[in-house]
């Protein structure tokens, strides 16, 4: 399953992004993009401040490795110019005065927002309170099963952050207690929690090392955002302002890196 990365994201790309027709399209927000649907299209397109691509590019790596458990974002130029965008498109569905912030210019609300897709799966059902404890739970049986998402400090695999996908594991009901059913994927995890480094054994070597020749640079990965450029009103500080947001989302990437060799 382990292809050039390259070769796999020429394949990828058929999820182009769309431009949503309304706000109630809107199928969540988090802190960094807000993600729409179509009943158009098997994907969701999601638009924000491009913070957080560092762990984009760890979650594409791992959905090579390990489609069973993880969904790439793919990376893309805006379907339209920032003109033609509608106003609500980072917006809060049930609450328009909630936005995203962090704009690339300005910090403040996105006005130059950049583009990812998504495989779409059914979202998982959260009825119950939240869980600390099962949270913690589910990091640590995926840091058992597969060691190299403990040396990168996976964390934040809260049930929300889960979908119901054909193909995907299923988790141990001793442990979800009902709460994560049938075939599922995670989609919007986390990087670089505290870890210790604690022993390696070959086989986890090997598979770090693994994962570490399979992944392209950060500059890379982004590529489709230079390549979309014209799109923005003013290019040249989009550019400038691009370049800067990686060099401190490498920082980022690295600090993941850190504890992947012994």
């Amino acid at each position: 399953m382990d292809k050039p990365f390259d070769i796999a994201w020429s394949i990828l790309k058929q999820l182009q992004p769309f431009v949503p027709r309304k706000l109630d399209d809107q199928i969540g927000m988090g802190t960094f993009r807000a993600a729409y649907e179509s009943p158009d299209v098997p994907h969701v397109t999601k638009f924000g401040s491009g913070q957080g691509v560092a762990n984009a590019l760890i979650q594409a790596r791992l959905a090579e490795m390990y489609p069973e458990l993880f969904v790439s974002e793919e990376l893309h130029a805006l379907p339209k110019t920032t003109s033609e965008l509608p106003e609500w498109l980072t917006s809060g569905k049930k609450n328009q005065t909630e936005r995203i912030t962090g704009d690339i210019l300005t910090g403040g609300e996105i006005e130059n927002p950049f583009v990812f897709t998504q495989e779409r799966g059914d979202p998982v059902t959260v009825t119950s309170p939240p869980s600390k404890d099962l949270d913690i739970a589910l990091r640590n049986y995926l840091w058992e099963e597969y060691p190299t998402l403990q040396h990168l400090g996976l964390w934040d695999v809260k049930p929300e952050n889960w979908a119901q996908m054909p193909g995907g594991i299923e988790l141990p009901e001793s442990i979800t207690e009902g709460r994560i059913p049938g075939q599922v994927k995670i989609i919007d995890p986390q990087f670089n929690a505290y870890r210790k480094r604690g022993y390696y054994p070959d086989e986890t070597i090997a598979e770090n090392r693994r994962f570490q020749e399979g992944l392209p640079t950060l500059y890379e990965f982004a590529k489709p955002w230079y390549q979309g450029l014209s799109q923005y009103e003013d290019p040249g500080m989009v550019e400038d302002a691009l370049t800067r947001l990686l060099i401190s989302e490498d920082e980022s990437l690295r600090g993941s890196l850190s504890a992947l060799n012994p």
